[in-house]
C-alpha cells in the first residue's frame, strides 16, 4: 500500500504561521474597533485638539 505523508517546509510553514497570526490580529483589531464605536469612543470630533506650543524665548 501507499503511504501518502504531509510534509510542509520551514519556509512554507513560517509563511503560513504568520498569515494566520497576521489575520487574527487584523481581525482582533476590526472587533475592537467596532465594540468600540459602539460604546461611544471612536472618532469623537467633540475632543478639542491642543494647539502646538510654540517656544519663542
Amino acid at each position: 500500500m501507499l503511504h501518502l505523508v504531509g510534509y510542509i517546509d520551514a519556509g512554507s510553514g513560517s509563511y503560513l504561521l504568520a498569515a494566520v497570526a497576521s489575520g487574527a490580529a487584523g481581525t482582533w483589531f476590526y472587533i475592537r474597533s467596532k465594540f468600540a464605536k459602539l460604546r461611544g469612543r471612536g472618532d469623537q470630533d467633540s475632543v478639542p485638539e491642543t494647539e502646538p506650543v510654540s517656544n519663542d524665548a
